[in-house]
């Protein structure tokens, strides 16, 4: 009895032959398995394509290979491929990155996604766009940027194009050489508010107090923080010996204070969440809308930092504002202030969104590097430039509590990369969110 080889087994052959044509149009290595595969047909190595060396990074790859017709929904700008159940279940156990590339012979089309990319029940179903999901050498940046371990700090996977500067999203920190301590009659700062409370509307807030203790930049011997303190034991120290203590509990009450003071200071042009602790522009109403001019790295420019998105009827769907996330971090002994931008959304202008949560995420999916760059300038600006210059645009009138500035802060220098990092891995990944 002959052997025969199926017409199945020659279409996937041909599948594969161009799969790895393509790898290697693109400067990678194709490692195919042969016949003994349970789940992939091979591996992609990532290759630096100025030095031609080998990384040691792969990427697995199925190829599935049809001869004719069309894929499900198949329109001008893309389709949709559903992944077997037993092929998903193997795919996301391995501990490399895998891909899937749709192979058409009839008409030399190929294109290809990541298995993580799945959607719907059973994260089976992917979505390919035509446009975009090319598997040629206009993915290879994409491809190698799968190999960045997102769920570990600091590991990178170096991308393939030209190095770049990266302008870190951190600030130094610079507080007054002096601050005021002392002993309250309050136990929490939750008591001594209260007490506030009975003799100002708004008093200033940029103040702590620990087991009794009090701790602030603003002297508290002048009214109303007088109202929460015992004048007599009130003493101003040197800095160094509160912002850098051994124990840890110390240390967050510092940055506490840190960030009070902050709020203080931006109060009038920033509001605060205090759920999901950002600052963001309020709303200018009743107009909403709101824009806020700034230098950017290279030039003068401007930012629609709170948008209003309609309904087809005019009615409001949301508001969309600018927003940014402080965090300080001690590092040996100075202070940083980390600058993450990000969203903050509202019915009106002012009342929450039910919806938040998942606008962010759609949000952020889209969002490339080149826009996340242009908001971190925006907030060195009013951190650093505008804080500096006392500009009427972010401080009250002269003679207004807020006129005290105690905190400033200083831009670090870019760093010199020795490679670009892809576009794509800046996008955040996360299935299922809407605008």
């Amino acid at each position: 009895m002959s052997k025969t080889i199926t017409d199945a087994q020659i279409i996937g052959q041909q599948g594969e032959h161009i799969v790895s044509h393509r790898a290697y149009e693109m400067g990678f290595i194709f490692n195919d398995l042969g016949r003994l595969e349970a789940g992939v047909d091979g591996f992609l190595e990532i290759r630096a394509l100025d030095s031609g060396q080998a990384t040691g990074q792969f990427v697995a790859v199925q190829v599935k290979t049809t001869a004719k017709g069309t894929y499900t929904g198949e329109t001008n700008a893309g389709f949709s491929y559903t992944m077997g159940k037993d092929d998903v279940a193997y795919w996301r156990g391995a501990n490399v990155p895998v891909i899937v590339v749709l192979v058409h012979l009839e008409k030399q089309t190929a294109y290809w996604k990541s298995v993580k990319a799945g959607q719907g029940d059973g994260h089976r179903q992917l979505q390919f766009d035509k446009a975009r999901d090319v598997f040629d050498k206009s993915a290879s940046d994409s491809i190698a940027s799968l190999c960045v371990d997102r769920g570990q700090f600091g590991v990178y996977f170096p991308a393939l194009n030209h190095g770049e500067q990266a302008h870190l999203n951190l600030l130094r920190v610079n507080f007054p050489p002096s601050v005021y301590v002392g002993f309250s009659p309050h136990t929490t700062g939750r008591d001594a508010l209260s007490t506030l409370l009975k003799h100002e509307d708004r008093p200033p807030d940029d103040w702590v107090i620990r087991a009794r203790q009090f701790m602030s930049f603003r002297d508290p011997t002048v009214w109303p923080l007088s109202e929460i303190v015992d004048g007599g034991t009130v003493e101003s120290v040197d800095s160094q010996e509160v912002a850098f203590p051994s124990n840890e509990a110390d240390e967050h009450t510092f940055i506490d204070l840190l960030r009070r003071t902050l709020a203080m200071q931006l109060e009038g042009t920033l509001s605060f969440d205090r759920v999901h602790r950002v600052f963001y522009f309020p709303a200018q109403l009743p107009e909403i809308k709101r824009a806020y001019c700034y230098r950017s790295i290279k030039k003068r420019t401007s930012a629609q930092v709170v948008q209003v998105y309609r309904k087809d009827n005019g009615m409001i769907k949301y508001v969309r504002h600018h927003a940014f996330q402080p965090k300080f971090w001690r590092v040996d002994e100075e202070w940083l202030m980390s600058v993450v931008p990000t969203y903050h959304f509202t019915w009106d202008g002012v009342r929450p969104d039910k919806f938040a949560s998942d606008r962010l995420a759609g949000k952020k999916q889209r969002e490339l590097n080149s826009a996340l760059s242009g908001q971190l300038a925006m907030w060195k600006h009013l951190l650093v430039d505008d804080i500096a210059d006392r500009n009427t645009d972010l401080f009250p009138p002269k003679g207004d509590r807020s006129e005290h500035a105690p905190m400033s802060f200083k831009v670090l220098e870019p760093l010199d990369l020795q490679r670009a990092v892809p576009e794509a891995t800046w996008r955040q990944t996360n299935k299922g969110s809407i605008d």
